[in-house]
Parts: C-alpha cells; sequence; structure tokens
C-alpha cells in the first residue's frame, strides 16, 4: 500500500510553462484526500517551491517537501527547516577555483533564499531567477559568501561543457567530497557526496514512519533516479532521460505536458 508520493518537479508535476496543470492539482488533491502524503522533491530552492505551491492553491495541501535536490526538508505549516545537508564552504571554494583556473565557460550559481548568486549575467540564468522569482546577484568575490550557508552549487551552461567540467572534477581533490548529476541538459547540480533526494527522502519517510516500501517516486532526470532506486514503487515520465527510464516500474505513456504526473498517481493509486 503506497502511503507517500515523492513527486520531482521541472520535467514531471510542471510542464513547460513551469506551472502544475489543473488536471495534476485535482490529481494530488485526491491522493491527499486518501490519506496519502503527497510531497515535492526537487533541486529548487525552498523560495521558489513555495511559490509554486502557492500558484497551484496547495499550500493548505502540502505538509512537507524536499528541496536544493536532498539539502533540505520544509515543514510548510510550521515554516521550518527539518533537516539540512550544508555544502561545506571550503567545498563551494575549490570548485569555484578549478573553473576559474580552466576558464571554463559556465556560470557558477549559488542559491540563497530570494536571491540567486551567478558569475554571468546571461539569458539561461535570467531564466532560472525568474522561474524562482530570486534576485540575481553577481558575484564579484566568492570570499564575500563564506559566512553564507549553501545547499549546493548549480552550473549552468552546454551541455558538453557541462560534461567537460564534470570530468575535471573527477580528476580533482574535490571528487571524494562531492556528486554531480544533470537536472537538465544545461544544469549540472553539484551535491555533497552523502546528499541527494533519496537521503532527503529517507530521513523524511523515517520521521513519518512510513517506511521506503510504501513510497512511490516519480521523475524524469538523472537527479531523480537515486530517489526511485530507493523508494518501494517508482515511475519515469515519457520524456525522462532513458537511463532514468530503465530503472522505474512504469513508464508513462504521456509526458510532463500531458498531464504525465496524473497517469502515473492513477496507475499506482485508486482514486
Amino acid at each position: 500500500m503506497i502511503r507517500m508520493v515523492a513527486a520531482d518537479m521541472d520535467g514531471t508535476s510542471l510542464g513547460t510553462d513551469e506551472n502544475i496543470s489543473k488536471t495534476n492539482i485535482e490529481t494530488i488533491k485526491k491522493v491527499i484526500n486518501t490519506g496519502t502524503e503527497f510531497i515535492f522533491a526537487s533541486g529548487r530552492p525552498v523560495y521558489g517551491i513555495n511559490l509554486k505551491i502557492a500558484d497551484a492553491g496547495l499550500t493548505d495541501k502540502i505538509r512537507y517537501f524536499i528541496a536544493y535536490n536532498g539539502g533540505i526538508v520544509y515543514d510548510t505549516a510550521n515554516k521550518e527547516y527539518l533537516y539540512t545537508k550544508i555544502m561545506d564552504f571550503e567545498i563551494i571554494r575549490k570548485i569555484y577555483n578549478i573553473i576559474q583556473q580552466n576558464n571554463l565557460d559556465l556560470c557558477f550559481c549559488l542559491h540563497e533564499d530570494e536571491f540567486i548568486y551567478v558569475t554571468q549575467d546571461n539569458e539561461i540564468t535570467a531564466l532560472e531567477a525568474e522561474s524562482n522569482h530570486q534576485t540575481k546577484v553577481l558575484i564579484d568575490n566568492i570570499e564575500d559568501l563564506s559566512e553564507k550557508k549553501f545547499m549546493k552549487i548549480l552550473l549552468v551552461g552546454e551541455h558538453e561543457k557541462l560534461k567537460h567540467a564534470a570530468d575535471i572534477f573527477k580528476q580533482s581533490e574535490v571528487n571524494a567530497d562531492i556528486k554531480t548529476m544533470f537536472s537538465l541538459d544545461m544544469l549540472l547540480e553539484i551535491l555533497p557526496v552523502d546528499s541527494d533526494k533519496s537521503v532527503a527522502l529517507k530521513w523524511l519517510s523515517n520521521y513519518l514512519n512510513i517506511p521506503l516500501s510504501s513510497v512511490l517516486a516519480i521523475g524524469d532526470a538523472e537527479n531523480d533516479t537515486e530517489m526511485l532506486k530507493t523508494a518501494g514503487y517508482s515511475a519515469a515520465m515519457q520524456n525522462a532521460y532513458k537511463h532514468v527510464k530503465e530503472i522505474a516500474d512504469y513508464i508513462t505513456e504521456k509526458n510532463n505536458d500531458e498531464n504525465g504526473l496524473t497517469e502515473a498517481l492513477e496507475k499506482f493509486l485508486d482514486l
């Protein structure tokens, strides 16, 4: 019996217009009305996820969510962080320096509440800031941010350049301290080695006394793979990466613009 659903946002719950469709909203409400816990598990910051939930009229329905690809478990009712995995600033500094020393043409980004700190001001970073309703702040000196707390690094750029950067990190001293994964082709996420959506999901499952065997995870991208492997049930969207589909129990016939989320929920739950 499924007692909790953990659904990714971008490419899964959201359409390409970055909204949750009316059909998906109504289905999510049906899930919650059965007594099943419904949470979002996203790479987005807390600030951005809260706004998406509010826009969908689900603020009083969804109690918990996972942000920053597992960096935070947030309680919407009490407006508090239940679980956090902060990235060591020394790692942030090293990644930043590697990018600078290798002249990698990528934008280095750090999220903090309503702000996004970036090294480049371009169309993609503008979209990233806009989609999360954040204010862009250009990084002049990385040391200016040393007292702040960040859960992940986001690198933005062309896919091949990001793959090249990931290869460089694997050859560097930071390799043992980080894990890299794509959330979109032009977005490479860098997390602490012991942090991802599955780690946060395990924590929340234990907190709510819901066994992982009773959890359904739904996603589409590389940053969803560990969560899909960890949950007792899993579904991948039709628009998911090939290697994500290969590990899922079910692949939707519809994509994220065709209410594939609703299809997955109706497949596994009696709604």
